[in-house]
């Protein structure tokens, strides 16, 4: 199994976000990672700002609906990621001004290698496929998500 699929078999996937930013997008699903038990709750702040801090030297907001904030940080041994679905989308300035309605949340710690960058790359190119990104902001359920981005 690559790596990309053992990252994505650690995701954790909302599929109603409610945020109506991208600094809320981040609250929203970290306090998702921390009620699912991937991440301390006393580690929580720490996290969100080292995404915050990340977000706020260049921004993840992407063209095609498409925001993939992430940070390192040592609150976490392991790399961690959260998939949130926004269904009508949000503003967040986007280059195309599109609004947001893929939020790809990562933590990872200081010391990870490129697996990382890998799956931050395959995640991306797997988005900015039109028909896959719908087909997952219409998912319903976790196993559908990670079923398209599985696909090739």
């Amino acid at each position: 199994m690559s790596t990309y699929e053992n990252m994505l078999d650690r995701a954790i996937v909302i599929n109603s976000l409610k945020s109506e930013d991208i600094f809320s997008a981040i609250a929203e699903l970290t306090d998702a990672l921390v009620a699912a038990g991937a991440l301390a709750e006393d580690k929580r702040d720490e996290a969100k700002q080292a995404i915050v801090r990340r977000e706020m030297s260049a921004s993840t907001v992407m063209t095609d609906e498409i925001a993939l904030p992430h940070g390192r940080t040592d609150v976490v041994d392991e790399f961690v990621c959260a998939i949130g679905l926004h269904k009508d989308g949000f503003a967040a300035d986007a280059p195309d001004g599109q609004p947001t309605r893929v939020v790809i949340l990562m933590l990872v710690p200081p010391a990870a290698g490129s697996g990382y960058t890998t799956f931050l790359g395959t995640i991306s190119r797997t988005l900015m496929d039109d028909d896959k990104r719908a087909a997952m902001i219409a998912a319903t359920d976790r196993d559908a998500v990670l079923s398209i981005l599985r696909s090739k």
